[in-house]
């Protein structure tokens, strides 16, 4: 049980950091399971915005919801995505021209989209037209065969692209399914035991297991968490076991995924309770008025778990573009 002090108190403070206090008593240790989450953002860093964004306009078919930041110090954020950020997952890109450049790394695997205006014949006649990004591979299956649902990908057409901050995409080509998420997955490289990392997406994210898979005879073993019970709904995580030196090489290109929760201060308690690291601790994150607290997996993927109550506030209160 937490008292509405450490509300107040944050408000005062107007801090990124902070120490929470907790009444008698331990935490829940259900709450990952009992809070209903889900991912609110996918934050990545990119050398050009400008190109970025046009990319996924014109190419993914996302809309741009809001810019944040300062222009003229070359500062800036730019929010896309599918669905408004209130019900759905937004991508949260920005860059800075005061720091290096961008370093990708090997660890990131790739997104995928999927959304009934997404057409990969004209996606990849479009990409020529307008020379940005390439495309990686495409691939056709049968409706719902075999292979393609052994590998995770209820779809009629696969094209894997890479947009021009070298980003890859699988996009995903259904007909007549419905999604309910169309930025439906991220794919991270994991090392170490599978089973640690499940047992943290589950104990600490919230996530279930939805199936563990080989990708291929001879390949890394898989594993997919969400939080929606079928791979069509939501945004699920694909972590994918691979070799320690790829894994350790994270660059500085995906930065972290952020997860609302009803109760940061629980969810910083069971956190604790399941000896999981906390790297910031309760408070505000930084640039925002909200309360989050921030983890990170086994193999070092950051998550900010966030007040779903102050992320609905923060969109309300800045100007979205239309």
């Amino acid at each position: 049980m937490f008292v509405q002090r450490e509300r107040v108190w944050l408000e005062k403070q107007k801090k990124s950091y902070c120490v929470y206090t907790r009444m008698s008593g331990s935490a829940d240790p259900s709450w990952a399971q009992q809070d209903k989450r889900r991912v609110l953002v996918i934050d990545i860093r990119v050398q050009n915005i400008e190109h970025t964004q046009q990319f996924y306009e014109q190419h993914l078919g996302m809309r741009l919801w809001r810019r944040l930041g300062d222009l003229q110090q070359g500062q800036f954020t730019s929010v896309c995505g599918y669905g408004p950020e209130q019900s759905n997952a937004s991508l949260h890109f920005h860059n800075d021209e005061q720091r290096s450049p961008v370093q990708l790394g090997k660890a990131f695997g790739h997104f995928s989209c999927s959304h009934p205006g997404l057409r990969i014949a004209k996606l990849i006649e479009d990409m020529q037209l307008t020379g940005t990004g390439r495309v990686s591979k495409v691939e056709e299956f049968e409706v719902a065969n075999v292979e393609s649902l052994r590998l995770g990908r209820d779809a009629d057409k696969i094209a894997c692209v890479v947009d021009p901050a070298g980003f890859f995409w699988e996009v995903l080509e259904r007909h007549e399914r419905n999604v309910s998420e169309a930025l439906c997955k991220v794919m991270l490289r994991v090392s170490g035991d599978l089973d640690t990392h499940i047992k943290f997406y589950h104990e600490v994210l919230g996530m279930r297991l939805i199936r563990k898979a080989h990708l291929a005879p001879g390949h890394h073993e898989c594993a997919y968490m969400s939080y929606k019970p079928s791979e069509r709904d939501g945004t699920w995580i694909e972590l994918l076991l691979s070799d320690p030196a790829k894994v350790n090489d994270k660059g500085d290109g995906f930065q972290f995924i952020a997860i609302s929760t009803k109760n940061v201060f629980k969810t910083a308690e069971s956190i604790r309770k399941a000896n999981a690291p906390i790297l910031q601790d309760v408070g505000y994150f930084p640039g925002t008025a909200i309360t989050s607290v921030v983890t990170q997996d086994p193999s070092g993927w950051k998550y900010v778990f966030c007040s779903e109550e102050d992320y609905l506030k923060d969109i309300e209160s800045r100007q979205h573009v239309r």
